[in-house]
């Protein structure tokens, strides 16, 4: 096998890494997908093994940015709908008193 080719300098692998880490989920793909893009065919495991990636991560940045109708949105970063739905009224348990504690082993409260 060959020399494995090194595209970064190790004072600008600092200056990106240290950028690398200031931004969110998505911006980390498609900053990902157009490094592997600027340094061409060959370079997806290298970039992937310098910034701790997976190279499915830069594989969905690369699906990402190619998708004819793709709007970049950095505002928000979740899909909207996602997680708990909110509760309707005052029917919440919030307010009801069972008398138990939660404890290790959820034993009756003293009172």
């Amino acid at each position: 096998m060959g020399k494995k080719k090194e595209y970064y300098e190790s004072d600008f692998i600092e200056k990106q890494l240290s950028y690398y880490g200031s931004l969110p989920e998505k911006q980390r793909r498609h900053f990902l997908a157009m490094e592997y893009e600027r340094l061409g065919v060959g370079s997806k495991r290298y970039v992937a093994g310098v910034f701790g990636c997976s190279r499915q991560t830069i594989k969905k940045g690369l699906r990402e940015l190619a998708e004819n109708n793709y709007e970049v949105d950095y505002t928000r970063q979740r899909v909207a709908g996602g997680g708990r739905k909110k509760r309707s009224g005052e029917s919440g348990t919030d307010k009801l008193d069972t008398g138990i504690c939660g404890g290790k082993h959820g034993g009756k409260s003293k009172r």
